[in-house]
């Protein structure tokens, strides 16, 4: 149903913060929020709001990285998340680069293994396991038309949390 959804669901932002958020907003406080709801929206469009508010709550994380100095132009998606084409599309209009998934469905479990695999001496660093081990499945890239578009709604996300910090405080204090 999100799929028939524009980029924006209809000017419609979530904040995901439904047990507090840790990243980059170190706040047991912060809640979720729907931001910009009407009358006019409808299930598809809160399902694509909530689908955006995540994505848009990982380019906070990958902003972080940015600040660093670090680069972020691949990005590899596993599990649930990375099975939907929607949702890898998001991202990678989102974060301007490509998406790869991971040919393993057990990211977390491939992760460990490569550890393990460096720890024990099969392989000399993480780098040279993941290029060995890791296999990469179908490729997201960015739809070219929907950057900018999203790159908007982002840059109004980022502004909602600062505006509401001290009401879910106060929240949180109220009995």
């Amino acid at each position: 149903e999100a799929e028939q959804v524009p980029v924006g669901a209809n000017r419609l932002l979530y904040l995901p913060y439904l047990m507090g958020e840790r990243t980059p907003h170190l706040d047991p406080n912060a809640r979720g929020v729907f931001f910009g709801l009407s009358a006019m929206h409808t299930k598809r469009d809160m399902l694509r709001a909530v689908m955006e508010g995540v994505t848009y709550s990982l380019r906070d994380c990958v902003e972080v990285f940015r600040e660093m100095g670090i680069s972020v132009d691949d990005m590899m998606a596993c599990g649930g998340g990375g099975t939907s084409p929607l949702w890898r599309s998001m991202l990678a209009d989102l974060y301007n680069c490509p998406v790869k998934t991971v040919a393993s469905k057990e990211g977390p479990s491939l992760g460990v293994a490569i550890l393990a695999s460096v720890g024990a001496g099969i392989y000399s660093s993480v780098p040279e396991a993941c290029s060995a081990i890791v296999k990469t499945d179908k490729t997201q890239t960015p739809q070219a038309e929907n950057v900018p578009a999203y790159e908007s709604y982002y840059q109004l996300y980022r502004q909602i949390y600062p505006a509401l910090k001290t009401q879910f405080a106060t929240l949180a204090g109220l009995q």
